[in-house]
């Protein structure tokens, strides 16, 4: 998390990386509000450290002398000093505020830009591309491998749509909300369980988590980004609470002020959760079926993990989590986000993109990134070293996102000739022996 203390003599290299992340102009400037905030306190602590050396001098002379000027002197000088610690404390105050809105530095490998300007790592699969659809793939994705289609591509929500109800769910919950029906249903809780296994098995449940779905507004503050999430969060005013974004927050919040043993580290955590996000911002993205809706499912993993060992575990999540989706036979691929769309609280964001063949494009479906000390520090995690205590590095990645991931199984395993979607092989097992679903 940066300081602005600590920034003072770095000034010039975080204005950089926020100009580098393409910060608004209201950031910039409460962080140029701070540092002039931080040489008030700077200037008030240097005058209380003068007044306290007076009057220790002064009760010296008092001691010697007994004279009442100095014990006089002594007193107002005792009012100025309490003064001045309340001026530091609302100083503090005033700083800490501010620390909390500013972003976490950038790794050296983001790329600079916006979304266009993502830097791929490793495509993953042979999409199917429909014939007309050709020239637009080969010139977006240049030199990748593409199966041709003869057959126009459906929408997931001509497909999915059929499949749940958001006309009647939107009469008694509001937009973007809906009802999952019959086939869904098991799909839903298939996709869940088959994540929470796969990932078991690769090494990720120390701990199995099933959060409580709402957390204290308060607590949110010290763990997210609050300024991101503000116009997203669902809040219940009259209880203090909101609605969990996602597990990672009430996981962070579980674990937090708590000291590890070194040895207790990593630790890496699944949980599952629903998750409610407003979707401000998205009029006319995805308004049918529930690729981007205000209610949906995820299973999150998230790893704490000792200094230095952040990158690593990055790039583990990134190659377990594109197995993931392999074995759901979803071509996909995997990209470091540029400056201007990486996570506010991380150093590095990775995401994992599923082809959606209807829309001619990879569509985000994991988020993979490490937050450094960002978080731990605001809420004191840390771990036990030789040389005392060590802040621990978070790094957060999605399982899986539930409804985004069957929209791609729509689409990618819809069978025109026979008018269905084929369900994968590794899921039917968890969904009642499902194998297809017939529109």
């Amino acid at each position: 998390m940066p300081r602005i203390k600590e920034l003072v003599d770095k000034s010039e290299q975080y204005r950089a990386m926020l100009r580098k992340r393409r910060a608004s102009e209201e950031l910039i400037e409460n962080f140029e509000k701070g540092l002039e905030l931080y040489k008030q306190w700077r200037k008030v602590n240097i005058e209380l450290q003068q007044l306290r050396a007076r009057r220790n001098k002064l009760s010296k002379e008092y001691g010697r002398t007994r004279d009442q000027k100095f014990l006089k002197e002594a007193e107002h000088i005792k009012a100025q000093v309490e003064k001045h610690k309340l001026m530091l404390a609302e100083l503090d105050e005033k700083i800490r505020e501010i620390e909390l809105m500013l972003p976490n530095w950038l790794a050296s490998d983001v790329p600079e830009g916006f979304e266009q300007d993502a830097k791929p790592i490793e495509y993953v699969g042979i999409p199917k591309v429909w014939e007309k659809y050709k020239d637009a793939f080969e010139a977006q994705y240049p030199g990748i491998k593409y199966e041709l289609s003869k057959h126009k591509p459906l929408h997931h929500y001509d497909l999915v749509g059929k499949l749940i109800d958001q006309e009647r769910a939107a009469e008694f919950a509001g937009s973007r909300f809906y009802c999952e029906l019959n086939e869904i249903v098991l799909l839903d809780f298939a996709l869940s369980l088959y994540a929470i296994d796969f990932f078991r098995k690769k090494g990720y449940a120390d701990k199995l988590m099933v959060t409580p779905y709402m957390m204290r507004k308060g607590v949110e503050k010290r763990i997210a980004y609050f300024t991101s999430f503000a116009d997203m969060i669902f809040e219940l005013e009259k209880e203090g609470l909101i609605l969990i974004p996602s597990s990672e927050h009430t996981i962070v919040a579980y674990y937090a002020d708590r000291i590890f043993e070194r040895k207790e580290l990593p630790l890496r955590i699944i949980a599952w959760s629903p998750c409610f996000r407003k979707e401000a911002g998205a009029h006319g993205k995805d308004t049918k079926g529930m690729f981007r809706a205000k209610q949906f499912h995820k299973v999150e993993i998230h790893c704490i993990v000792r200094k230095d060992e952040d990158f690593a575990e990055v790039e583990k999540l990134r190659k377990d989590v594109q197995e993931f989706m392999l074995s759901l036979g979803l071509p996909h691929r995997s990209v470091i986000l540029a400056s201007a769309d990486t996570d506010m609280r991380a150093l590095k964001h990775i995401d994992i993109e599923t082809w959606m063949p209807a829309q001619a494009r990879y569509r985000e479906t994991h988020s993979i990134a490490t937050m450094g000390t960002w978080v731990s520090e605001k809420v004191k995690m840390r771990y036990r070293t030789k040389e005392g205590k060590e802040l621990t590095r978070n790094v957060y990645a999605t399982g899986v996102a539930v409804q985004r991931t069957i929209c791609a199984i729509a689409e990618n395993h819809y069978n025109a000739e026979e008018n269905k979607i084929e369900v994968p092989k590794v899921l039917r097992k968890y969904a009642l022996d499902l194998e297809e679903i017939k529109l």
